[in-house]
């Protein structure tokens, strides 16, 4: 192994490393963000959303990245799959390397499972509130239909309770 391939191999390893600090970081505020959601805290799960834009934005930066230094991998090793995928990678890495590359392969794939399932949740979340309100709504707009029968001065009130400016 020369030296431009031990590079090739520490920049594809902190680049994997990197990846996986922002989906730790995802998992973080996905945990959070399900707090946030059973608080209704509106102010704090717009910073949240905020913070897992920059993370996702880097994650595609890194990712970018990645396939680049895999290429170069690949042009390097004589890999004839184009573009090498990383098990293509870690088959053909030094040993260490490729215990290393096996085991951050494993642990992404598991992270970004947990942070799937944990985003599946918060969306069950934010569903079960949307019919909620819509229940609420529908209340609201039904008793105020039904006033309007027993009073009749009640059509002008119901008329603030449906007015779209509010």
């Amino acid at each position: 192994m020369n030296k431009q391939d031990s590079s090739l191999w520490r920049d594809l390893i902190s680049n994997l490393r990197e990846q996986r600090r922002h989906v730790h970081a995802l998992i973080s505020l996905s945990r959070e963000q399900t707090h946030v959601l059973a608080e209704a805290d509106v102010e704090r799960l717009a910073e949240i959303t905020r913070q897992q834009a920059e993370h996702l934005d880097e994650i595609d930066v890194l990712e970018h990245q990645r396939k680049e230094i895999i290429r170069r991998v690949g042009e390097s090793m004589g890999l004839r799959a184009q573009p090498p995928t990383l098990s293509d990678c870690a088959q053909i890495a030094p040993e260490q390397v490729s215990r290393t590359l096996k085991w951050l392969q494993r642990e992404l794939v598991q992270e970004v499972r947990q942070l799937q399932m944990l985003n599946e949740r918060n969306r069950t979340l934010v569903n079960h509130a949307a019919e909620t309100v819509n229940m609420w709504l529908a209340l609201v707009v039904n008793a105020a239909y039904n006033q309007m029968g027993y009073h009749p001065q009640a059509a002008a009130e119901t008329a603030v309770i449906l007015n779209a400016e509010v």
